[in-house]
């Protein structure tokens, strides 16, 4: 199978074969023709037997990567669509079909990983907080701006800062750059233990945490406590998903 994590920002892929996930890699395609960048990355693929993916850049972007897997794989996506219930996991949104595909992938991954309690961590354009209790139970979330959309809000309203971009964390920022970066890192990882600190107060001590998505490992090296890194688990959720409905 072909598994394919379509975001906002980029599209990542891996396949998965013998029960595990290889060859994946990743790909920025904001502000660049979808199309462009799969020719590029996905020159002499194998072609796969499935493929299985988590879109949340829109129809438009679902639709070239129809044409696109149709044209060179003859197949076409097979799209996950959070339900009610799936893989062992009950949906608490009042709308199931509202939540987004790839936070619900990533719950199914974290909770097939782990067991639960759990909390699947976004890390990219947005920061998502999802749990998952030990009974299966996924009781809803939160979702904030990622690190590059708060630069962005930032620049966007400050124009003395508009490009003050890659300085060190610091708690005594002495230069814009720095302050700016700190900021913004103080501010991400304030609400991630915040809102796993809660998250434990209901669950126990035990509930697992793990990171995902582009920042994720930025996010690690400036949280305090422990956090396990698990980069590819909306892949493992699809994976999961998939092989259910087989």
């Amino acid at each position: 199978m072909l598994l394919l994590d379509v975001g906002n920002t980029r599209i990542k892929w891996g396949r998965y074969q013998q029960r595990r996930i290889s060859t994946h890699a990743a790909a920025v395609h904001a502000d660049r023709s979808l199309a462009e960048v799969l020719t590029e990355s996905w020159r002499g693929m194998p072609p796969p037997e499935r493929i299985v993916a988590a879109n949340v850049a829109g129809a438009a972007v679902a639709e070239t990567l129809n044409r696109y897997c149709q044209t060179h794989f003859k197949l076409l996506p097979e799209y996950v669509i959070p339900a009610a219930q799936a893989c062992g996991i009950t949906n608490g949104y009042r709308n199931p079909a509202q939540l987004g595909a790839d936070r619900w992938a990533a719950v199914i991954g974290a909770y097939h990983r782990c067991g639960g309690p759990v909390c699947a961590i976004g890390c990219g354009t947005a920061i998502t907080v999802d749990t998952v209790t030990q009974a299966g139970h996924y009781p809803g979330g939160l979702i904030a701006p990622g690190i590059g959309a708060m630069h962005a809000a930032l620049a966007g309203a400050t124009a003395a800062i508009a490009n003050e971009k890659g300085g060190q964390v610091a708690l005594y920022g002495e230069d814009t750059r720095t302050a700016v970066t700190s900021g913004i890192a103080y501010a991400a990882a304030g609400l991630i233990e915040r809102a796993v600190a809660d998250i434990r107060a209901q669950h126990g001590a035990q509930t697992g945490v793990l990171l995902t998505g582009g920042d994720a490992g930025y996010l690690q090296s400036v949280l305090h406590g422990h956090y396990i890194l698990a980069p590819h688990l909306v892949l493992e959720g699809l994976a999961v998903w998939a092989e259910q409905r087989s």
